[in-house]
């Protein structure tokens, strides 16, 4: 009788078990159909990335194994935050069923590898390029992370923060410069100190070291303005 019980028992574990992984496979398949649609219409834009969360479907729901290939539309043909795809089995059981998901478009930012102070110059030590939700991004984050080695910090920032340009600066109060006076094609190098903060295309007053002379410039890289005459 015991013996009985047991294969019983180990048969409804068996289907259980069979019913929960053939629920994985529809939201496998549904996953599958947004990456491909979202690879068709996303073809030349090769540094954003998908993530997909799938809303696991309901335990309550029983689906008997197809036999024919799974077929699937995803409602409103568009990818969008949330979205429903419709996976249908066409064999003689004849079913469909609907999968939710949730969807993120990330993209490549530079970020914090650490907790940093306000002050400490950033370095390939110290920040990275990381894959962060689009919903997240505001105006003034940085994708190239040469672009940010030797900026300075103008406030503290955790471990993992987005780097925005009123993070940093290119050019700082008191930092040596170079200041490169153009014309007609001819230019003239000098040696300045920054008398305020700027980053790149910003305004910034230098005083000029040999002359003392105090003149406006703007930023055209890191420790370096740009005049005219």
């Amino acid at each position: 009788m015991i013996y009985i019980l047991i294969i019983l028992l180990s048969l409804g574990s068996s289907c259980t078990f069979a019913e929960s992984n053939y629920r994985k496979e529809i939201e496998n398949f549904a996953e599958s159909l947004i990456f491909a649609k979202y690879e068709a219409s996303n073809k030349h834009n090769s540094e954003q990335k998908l993530q997909i969360k799938i809303a696991p479907l309901d335990k309550r729901l029983t689906f008997t194994a197809c036999t024919a290939d799974l077929t699937g539309e995803i409602i409103g043909n568009e990818i969008k935050k949330n979205i429903s795809i419709k996976v249908t089995c066409l064999d003689d059981k004849l079913w469909s069923t609907y999968v939710r998901a949730r969807i993120h478009i990330l993209l490549p930012r530079i970020v914090t590898s650490q907790s940093l102070r306000k002050g400490q110059r950033l370095s390939l030590a110290n920040i990275k390029s990381s894959f962060v939700n689009k919903l997240q991004i505001r105006n003034g984050s940085f994708s190239d992370i040469e672009l940010l080695i030797g900026t300075r910090l103008k406030r503290n920032l955790s471990a993992n923060k987005i780097i925005k340009d009123r993070d940093v600066c290119f050019v700082c109060k008191d930092d040596k410069v170079t200041i490169l006076a153009i014309n007609s094609g001819l230019s003239i190098k000098a040696s300045g100190i920054a008398l305020s903060d700027a980053n790149i295309g910003g305004t910034v007053r230098v005083k000029n070291s040999r002359t003392q002379r105090i003149i406006v410039g703007r930023v055209s890289a890191l420790k370096e303005v740009q005049v005219s005459f």
